[in-house]
């Protein structure tokens, strides 16, 4: 995960919630930043946002808590930067800071599946300075190193 993760911790370890909040902290939405605080609702927007896939992304506006166990299912906050000069985006997420029912529903055999596509906001395309507009239907690999989850969209 390079440079979102500076500290290998334990997953639910107490020294790990000063780190997430460091990688989650929140700034000012500015065109070209080099990554964004997001908040992302799961499912597919075609089922109002049952099944699988990705139905809304939102960038935050508060800090997201920094518990173990979240009992929200549907959402996670997470980290979305550009890859490969913004032909593509990366979303991030702490494991802790999901529901397991989601990390199990959403991750299933280590792919996430888009059953519709997703246009990705305007004010998130500009903020990142992406060149990708929407995030494709169709099956995307799920990375988990030290607690953390990448899902890579080109």
């Amino acid at each position: 995960m390079g440079n979102l993760l500076s500290t290998k911790l334990p997953i639910g370890s107490p020294g790990r919630a000063p780190m997430l909040r460091s990688v989650f902290e929140l700034r000012q939405i500015t065109k070209g930043m080099q990554q964004l605080s997001c908040d992302v609702v799961f499912g597919s927007p075609s089922a109002d946002c049952l099944g699988t896939g990705v139905c809304k992304i939102s960038a935050l506006g508060v800090m997201p808590g920094i518990k173990s166990g979240s009992r929200d299912c549907a959402r996670a906050p997470g980290i979305l930067a550009p890859i490969d000069g913004g032909a593509g985006v990366s979303m991030v997420f702490a494991r802790e800071m999901m529901c397991t029912k989601l990390l199990r529903n959403q991750f299933r055999k280590g792919v996430l599946t888009l059953e519709s596509s997703y246009r990705l906001p305007a004010t998130i395309i500009s903020a990142l300075a992406l060149r990708i507009r929407t995030l494709k239907k169709g099956e995307y690999r799920v990375e988990e190193v030290d607690g953390f989850i990448r899902i890579n969209f080109r």
